[in-house]
């Protein structure tokens, strides 16, 4: 069985290659990446076409047609969750193994590096096999110098290994996490300062992030404040329109009412000066037995100006007529 290691990464891939010398009717790769889960990945058959099949989408390199002789899989880019078993098999049974091991490493906080602030760089491997030594290096030029390392096997529960920088050493040096098995490098993944003339991937994704997130944050600034403008002027031009255009009918009532209200005033005052001016007619009032009262409608007869009609009562012999005073 192959064992490869590769860092996890947009630019980073892994080629995985079936060649014999003997003449085979169908290839497949499967991938297994936790005990009992193998799955299919691309398949062929001879005289037809490649199927894929599985999770992960074939790289740019992968065989897309019937070779009796090769069936490549090719992945790019890398993820982390891609680590496992990867098997070559033909229409004989597996005809090869390679055990894939990815390496991940990360900056916290992310724009650490970006405002000079103090970083802690982790490196982390997704499975071990044995056993497994990883290394902080610190780059000066060509030259690696070793800042701090661990031993990683089966056992431990966090395959990782984290480093504390200062501000001040973030700029200008580049850092790489190497993996060792058994005293052999068998793998590099870099992180480089943002500081300096090159950058590194981690970094520039979260620069990238943090970018679009301000873009589009104010991109929805603006437009609120643009669609607010334009509601409040629309809510001013509306207003202006309906003092100057008001409909006459509508306060043409109220003028009228007012009027009448006017003219009803001078008619009511009208007739109490009559009243006053004009001799008072007096009611005649006749009180029945049954001590009812009947009040006789207003003489229609025209009377003097200076005279006075007094009114007559009746009354039954069985009351009492009180003494009037003059």
């Amino acid at each position: 069985m192959n064992t490869i290691y590769r860092q996890s990464s947009n630019n980073r891939d892994a080629s995985l290659i079936c060649k014999s010398v003997k003449e085979y009717k169908s290839w497949k790769w499967t991938w297994e990446p936790r005990p009992n889960s193998e799955t299919d990945l691309i398949a062929v058959e001879k005289g037809g076409e490649v199927q894929v099949k599985g999770p992960i989408k074939p790289g740019r390199l992968s065989s897309t047609t019937y070779n009796k002789h090769v069936f490549n899989f090719h992945i790019s880019p890398v993820n982390y969750d891609y680590s496992g078993k990867y098997r070559c098999i033909t229409n004989a049974g597996i005809y090869t193994t390679t055990m894939l091991h990815t390496i991940r490493v990360s900056v916290e906080p992310p724009d650490g590096v970006l405002r000079n602030q103090s970083v802690i760089l982790t490196c982390e491997v997704s499975e071990v096999t044995g056993s497994v030594t990883l290394v902080w290096l610190r780059m000066e030029g060509n030259r690696g110098v070793l800042e701090k390392q661990q031993i990683m096997t089966e056992k431990n529960n966090k395959l990782q290994l984290a480093v504390n920088l200062s501000s001040n050493e973030t700029d200008p040096l580049h850092w790489q996490c190497a993996v060792f098995t058994e005293e052999t490098l068998r793998a590099l993944a870099p992180i480089i300062s943002l500081s300096s003339s090159e950058t590194s991937t981690v970094t520039n994704q979260e620069f990238n992030k943090y970018a679009k997130a301000t873009v589009s944050s104010v991109l929805v600034l603006c437009a609120g404040i643009l669609i607010g403008t334009l509601l409040y002027y629309r809510y001013r031009k509306r207003m202006s329109v309906l003092s100057v255009h008001s409909d006459p009918q509508e306060s043409e009532p109220v003028y009228i009412n007012i009027s009448q209200l006017r003219k009803d005033r001078v008619e009511r005052s009208s007739t109490l000066g009559n009243r006053e001016q004009n001799p008072e007619m007096y009611r005649h009032v006749r009180r029945n037995k049954n001590e009812k009262t009947n009040i006789n409608k207003r003489d229609k007869t025209p009377a003097p100006s200076d005279s006075v009609t007094y009114a007559t009562i009746y009354f039954n012999k069985s009351m009492q007529v009180p003494d009037l005073k003059i």
